[in-house]
């Protein structure tokens, strides 16, 4: 039995006479034009006017139009939207969306997209007839910053597979002409991808920000999956260098012998084997950009020198060549090490490690931030839904045990994990009893303990911290020196101390 609305037959009429609706379109169309359409048109009433103009707009498109409501009901479609999808659209007005288009294979997850991030987005189909469309979704919220409607547009764009053929080949050819193992496709990043309702993250988003203003190196620390290529990505996109490039190098993941040529670039003729032509590095690469040195600790010593002079000087020097190129490209470095340790052990450069320490961040585990864990939860289900065709839900003891575990593998096993229950949960919710036997028994021991009175161990060790912070803090007077006694960063001291309230302390300090 399809759903109906609680719009009723009406469908796009009872959108129109919506009066917020109607408020909008008064306020665009303005008595001046309702006096304008009237001296034309010798007209009905102003409302009546708006509601023909609205309605003519969307069904005279020569692209397909939807207007969802907040649950995905359809409010109303064009002729074009019906031919395209199979459906009538007389008919369909008040039908769940995803009751349309079944038979030729339109996937309507992208609804879910743009209610669940309240964003724009776009993306490409082919239907089972073949026919290719490029389908877009916008969200419209109320005047209570609410959901109220999702537009839906839909355009072909069969007659165009011709040229975007011959642009992927030309794509395929660009990244043929380079080491693919060096760099990280630089995808648009939304500002609702970093989730941070925890204060802890909060925190590090808002310092994150601030770096983007300026210029200057930032390194940083985090353990492994904690998210520092995220907030790598943040810095860029929301810095004046966001048209620029962005580019990624694996320190670890490259033979040594290889990784001067691709940092740095190499001149005709510089070696036996070297293209003819030279090649151009990736510093070179990233001007105008931003560029990434992951995992920087594992950087040989050899090559730590080569770019200590670089960001020291701004100048590049290719293998084998007879003159310094200056490009202009932002460094960003980050590590999962302890690169002071390294320092001690001789293993990382001290002169490199304090020229990459102008800006750091470090970003908590995700054990530290285990608030975020429901939203990034519920974001992760609705990006999955197209890639895996499949829709599902979470209960909230499901949620609190995950709450529970450590996550030694931080955000990046959460979102593994996600995509991994998503595949193998077999009813539509995923429930406590579908999570992995080894996350239980972490996920219960914690929660017996803490219901039995004792803390549990992240508890304990957060105040054992912040009394060893606070006593480091009023025994060395400033955070220099009580990170230094502590062993850890100075940005660690500050961060640890805004976390644990000693704030006002430190400052007096």
């Amino acid at each position: 039995m399809p759903i109906r609305s609680g719009i009723g037959r009406a469908g796009y009429g009872s959108l129109l006479s919506d009066p917020e609706w109607e408020a909008r379109v008064s306020s665009d169309l303005g008595p001046s034009s309702d006096s304008s359409v009237a001296r034309r048109t010798g007209t009905v009433t102003a409302a009546g006017s708006r509601l023909e103009i609205l309605e003519a707009m969307v069904d005279g498109a020569r692209e397909g139009l939807c207007i969802l409501n907040g649950t995905s009901t359809l409010l109303h479609g064009n002729k074009v939207a019906g031919e395209l999808l199979g459906f009538d659209p007389g008919k369909a007005a008040g039908l769940l969306a995803h009751e349309l288009g079944v038979d030729r294979d339109f996937d309507w997850s992208i609804a879910g997209e743009v209610a669940a991030g309240r964003v724009a987005v776009s993306t490409v189909q082919t239907l089972r007839t073949d026919r290719k469309l490029l389908v877009s979704g916008v969200p419209i919220a109320s005047s209570d910053g609410q959901l109220a409607y999702i537009v839906i547009t839909i355009r072909e764009i069969t007659g165009m597979g011709h040229v975007m053929s011959r642009l992927r080949d030309a794509v395929e050819l660009a990244e043929n002409s380079r080491s693919t193992l060096a760099i990280a496709a630089g995808r648009q990043l939304n500002l609702d991808e970093i989730v941070a309702q925890s204060s802890a993250l909060a925190g590090v988003r808002e310092t994150a920000l601030q770096y983007a203003a300026v210029d200057s190196t930032v390194l940083l620390l985090g353990e492994t999956g904690a998210g520092k290529g995220l907030f790598a990505r943040l810095i860029h996109q929301a810095s004046a260098r966001s048209g620029g490039p962005f580019l990624e190098v694996n320190c670890g993941a490259i033979p040594e012998g290889l990784m001067e040529a691709e940092l740095f670039g190499y001149a005709k003729g510089a070696f036996t084997g070297a293209d003819s032509k030279g090649k151009v590095g990736l510093v070179e690469l990233a001007h105008k950009g931003t560029l990434l040195l992951n995992e920087i600790g594992d950087l040989p010593l050899g090559l730590q020198v080569k770019l200590l002079r670089f960001l020291e000087d701004g100048e590049v020097w290719a293998v084998g060549a007879v003159k310094a190129k200056r490009p202009d490209v932002r460094i960003i470095a980050s590590t999962n090490r302890d690169l002071q340790a390294m320092i001690g052990a001789g293993t990382f450069r001290g002169d490199l490690f304090y020229r990459l320490d102008v800006l750091c961040l470090e970003i908590p585990p995700l054990r530290e931030h285990a608030e975020d864990i429901p939203r990034l939860v519920e974001l992760t289900l609705s990006r999955l839904e197209r890639k895996v065709k499949r829709r599902r839900g979470i209960t909230p003891e499901a949620l609190r045990a995950l709450a529970h575990y450590p996550f030694p593998g931080n955000v990046r096993e959460l979102l593994n994990l996600v995509e991994r229950l998503m595949v193998t949960t077999t009813s539509d919710t995923i429930d406590v009893a579908d999570l992995p036997r080894a996350l239980l028994r972490l996920a219960g021991e914690a929660t017996a303990t803490h219901a039995q009175g004792f803390p549990t161990l992240r508890k304990a060790l957060q105040k054992v911290e912040s009394q060893l912070l606070m006593d480091a803090l009023v025994r060395y007077k400033t955070q220099a020196l009580a990170a230094k006694h502590l062993g850890i960063t100075q940005s660690t001291v500050a961060r640890k101390a805004k976390q644990y309230g000693l704030e006002s302390q430190s400052r007096a300090l």
